[in-house]
Order: C-alpha cells, then sequence, then structure tokens
C-alpha cells in the first residue's frame, strides 16, 4: 500500500506525495491537531525507495514533488531521498518539503547545500509569529531569533523559502505585537513566499481547551483584518509573494462570503493589498453578522464545507 502522507500545502495539491517521515517529530504546538494522534517515525530507506519507484510508475510525467511528513529533513538518509527522486524523475521543476526554523538552524551549512544541490528547492515553514510572547504561548519551540537564523541559514543555501503565518494567533490582546513582531522576522530573513492562515480552534489542539475554559481570546474579525494590513504595511521584503490561499482567511455574512484575504507581490501589490483590506474593514464595520474561522460557531460552518 502506497504511504500517502495526510497533508501538504495548498500549493502541493498536483505534487506527487512521498513519505519519508511519519507525523511530526516536535508536535507540541498548542494551535496544531494534524498529528496529535500519531506517533513521529523515521520510516526505512528501503520502504521509500519502492515507493519512489511505485511514483515514477503512476505518475511519470509529475513536474513536481512533495516530501512528507511535517519535517523530512530530521531524516538521516534525506539526501539519499532527494537523489532518488531526482533521478526517477529527471524532468521535476521543483521538490519541496515542510521544515522546522530549528532543524534548519543544527543542520550543516554544507548539507543544507547538499540538499539543495541534489535538487530539494523549496521549503515550507511554519513562522507563525514572531513575537516571543506569542511563540511561548503557542509553544512553538522556537523564539524569534531561532525564526531568523533558521531563514536565513536556508536562503544562504540556495531553497526558495516559503514562510507560513498564522493570523490571530496572538489573540484580541496580542493582535499588534503579533504583526510587528512577524514583520520583523519576515524583513530580516526575506521569504520568497509569505502564506496567511488564520487560527482555526481546532477540537483536538490544547489551544481550543484554552479558549473553552476562557483564558484566550480569539481576534475579532475587525481586529484580523487591522492585524493584517498592520503586517503588510511593515513588511520591507522585495520579490516576495503574499498570498490568502486558505479557507480560513474567508469572513462570512449571511449572504456569503465578504472577504476571500489578499494576494499580490510585495513591494509592488502592498498599496492595493491595503486598499483592499481598508474596503473590507469599512464594510464588516456596519455589519453585525460576520462570521469568522476562529470561533467554534464558524469551525462547524468550514468542515462542513
Amino acid at each position: 500500500m502506497y504511504d500517502f502522507p495526510p497533508y501538504r500545502p495548498p500549493s502541493e495539491a498536483n505534487s506527487a506525495l512521498i513519505r519519508v517521515t511519519r507525523g511530526c517529530p516536535w508536535n507540541h504546538c498548542t494551535f496544531c491537531g494534524m498529528y496529535k494522534n500519531m506517533d513521529y517515525e523515521v520510516r526505512p530507506l528501503d520502504e521509500i525507495a519502492a515507493e519512489v519507484e511505485m511514483m515514477g510508475e503512476m505518475f511519470p510525467f509529475s513536474r513536481t514533488v512533495f516530501v512528507g511528513d511535517s519535517d523530512s529533513l530530521w531524516h538521516e538518509d534525506i539526501l539519499k531521498v532527494i537523489k532518488m527522486i531526482r533521478k526517477k524523475f529527471p524532468d521535476l521543476d521543483r521538490i519541496t518539503s515542510y521544515a522546522r526554523s530549528l532543524t534548519l538552524v543544527k543542520k550543516d551549512p554544507d548539507e543544507l547545500e547538499a540538499l539543495n544541490r541534489a535538487g530539494l528547492t523549496r521549503l515550507h515553514v511554519g513562522l507563525e509569529s514572531g513575537d516571543p510572547v506569542v511563540l511561548k504561548h503557542i509553544r512553538k519551540g522556537a523564539t524569534p531569533e531561532i525564526m531568523i537564523r533558521g531563514g536565513q541559514k536556508a536562503k544562504k543555501a540556495g531553497f526558495e523559502l516559503c514562510y507560513y503565518v498564522l493570523c490571530g494567533s496572538g489573540g484580541e490582546p496580542g493582535w499588534k505585537r503579533h504583526a510587528d513582531g512577524t514583520a520583523r522576522v519576515i524583513n530580516a530573513v526575506g521569504p520568497d513566499f509569505i502564506r496567511l492562515r488564520t487560527l482555526s480552534l481546532v477540537q483536538n489542539a490544547p489551544l481550543y481547551r484554552e479558549w473553552q475554559s476562557g483564558t484566550f481570546q480569539p481576534v475579532t474579525p475587525l481586529s484580523r483584518l487591522r492585524e493584517t494590513r498592520r503586517l503588510i504595511e511593515k513588511l520591507k521584503v522585495k520579490g516576495c509573494e503574499l498570498a490568502s490561499d486558505h479557507v480560513t482567511n474567508y469572513l462570512w455574512s449571511q449572504q456569503g462570503i465578504v472577504y476571500h484575504g489578499v494576494d499580490g507581490m510585495l513591494p509592488g501589490d502592498r498599496d492595493h493589498l491595503l486598499e483592499s483590506i481598508d474596503a473590507a474593514i469599512e464594510h464588516i464595520k456596519e455589519r453585525n453578522d460576520i462570521l469568522d474561522a476562529n470561533i467554534m460557531v464558524q469551525m462547524e460552518y468550514i468542515q462542513g464545507l
């Protein structure tokens, strides 16, 4: 049986999927429910090799490959795996993987460069926030300084870097701090992509229980828009694509979707992005029926999509 990775980024929807680890080696993030019922495992090289061969037969014309699960760079034979994939799929445009900033910090620069030369071209990293208080609260297992060092190492080794920002992770009291700290880290690293995700309170994540007990206050839809605006306003990156490519970023009213998020290139599209957010802010100020992904009522709606 082919061992599909259970999760991959939306941008890898058309990629061939090859699983080298199962689960997450950290698995303590309080907002995440993806791997909470799964023990972390490193798959044997012979199993992976057999699946690479199988994928070559199933999807011979694939132009992209995603390597799962959450942090494949932990695998001691990851360089051999990347070389296998490149040999089986010689015409690939890219090979990508999730990676943790702390893993990147711990990796030898020569090893990262070797992985990139072998064909691993893009890394998806969950930044979530650049604020130390938020990172500690969500138990990300990294500080802003670690995020910066890991990102800079990845860029220096030649990787395209995709950062995921978790909108609303500072809660209602901390949205300004969250936006400011996140902009600082991103500006220090200069990733190629910024992908926005809005915090969703999933039932098997510890943060859901904090919300139930009243110790965590989610951002309001209005504050979340202001947070995103503040982040974009403070970003100084060049040649970076910012995308709201996930349903959690939507805002709904009784009549349907009233905000899909924003997408554009920085810095060229900054004014357009800010104008779009300002229009959404003015629109929802006049309404009292706005539903957001980070409250449980809306989560029930999202799960039915």
